[in-house]
């Protein structure tokens, strides 16, 4: 099954690429002309095509973390020496093979985190909280971006009584909630003109206590990151 998701992942993902490729290919020819989008047709269908390479780009990474295929999440991010960053929680992963790396195969697989849900009843997002946005900058290098997000967040329970000690050997022993927010991107194009994630923040409007189907949900508090790595194994590089 896995292998079919991941097969699906990568077509998705090719077409997005493709976009971004064939966007960059005009490129040349709108910068030939002098002017701003606004009075430059060329260029106007450049920037379009890049506005929509980068929604299929992040269509495809909430895709990813929606099936639990974390390392094609981390292969989204820039390259190390590049300054890739994840604010998640009140804590900042750094680096796309470090920290990265650690909370999208470590910890956000322990607390099963990243799957889509509904908002919770009572708990949605106002409507200008939900508009996305997309702004490309002139030279067609870096790019920022607003999304909306509705997921499952999780982690697992810390005290090692036997009952959570059996739970986990079943799979369970994790402490669940809905999760609803904005994300706050930074893209940048690498040498092959491939946009990739900067810096991503999970940037969290509200909690609750929340199944998928029920019709009520109660507000939750959720402590903040508060032990850096290596003393927390999946914990961030730095402390917000």
């Amino acid at each position: 099954m896995k292998n079919i998701l991941r097969r699906s992942f990568i077509r998705k993902f090719g077409a997005g690429a493709s976009a971004a490729l064939a966007s960059t290919a005009g490129l040349g020819v709108a910068r030939a002309e002098a002017g701003t989008p606004d009075d430059n047709p060329a260029l106007r269908v450049v920037l379009l095509e890049e506005e929509k390479a980068l929604r299929n780009f992040h269509r495809a990474f909430e895709q990813a973390i929606h099936n639990g295929l974390h390392e094609e999440a981390i292969a989204m991010f820039v390259a190390d020496g590049e300054f890739a960053e994840v604010l998640f929680n009140g804590g900042v992963f750094k680096g796309r093979s470090h920290g990265v790396s650690r909370l999208f195969r470590d910890r956000f697989p322990a607390g099963k985190t990243g799957r889509r849900m509904e908002p919770a009843p009572g708990f949605e997002l106002t409507a200008d909280q939900q508009r996305d946005s997309v702004e490309v900058s002139p030279d067609f290098k870096t790019a920022k971006a607003l999304f909306p997000y509705s997921i499952q967040v999780g982690m697992p329970f810390e005290t090692e009584s036997s009952l959570a000690a059996m739970a986990r050997l079943h799979g369970e022993g994790v402490r669940t909630w809905w999760e609803g927010g904005v994300y706050r991107i930074s893209y940048r194009k690498d040498e092959a003109g491939h946009w990739k994630i900067g810096r991503l923040e999970f940037d969290t409007l509200s909690r609750a206590d929340y199944r998928s189907g029920k019709s009520y949900a109660q507000p939750v508090s959720v402590p903040r990151l508060s032990t850096r790595f290596p003393a927390d194994p999946h914990g961030p590089d730095e402390l917000v």
